[in-house]
């Protein structure tokens, strides 16, 4: 993978404050990216984020390996 592209570690405890911000500034480039694609492929931006938001909301009710 790409330099760029890496996800840095997390600092913060996991709960502290400033854990989820910190977790979202970790992801917003790979995330761009990611609908950077979809959308260059033809898929709607608009719709790929959704789908990612439901995508993501299943993960929340999945249990954890």
């Amino acid at each position: 993978m790409s330099k760029d592209l890496a996800i840095k570690s997390p600092e913060s405890n996991l709960n502290s404050f400033a854990y989820d911000a910190e977790c979202q500034s970790a992801l917003v480039d790979r995330l761009e990216r990611l609908l950077d694609d979809a959308q260059a492929a033809g898929w709607d931006r608009s719709k790929a984020a959704a789908a990612l938001m439901y995508l993501s909301a299943k993960r929340l009710r999945e249990p954890t390996e």
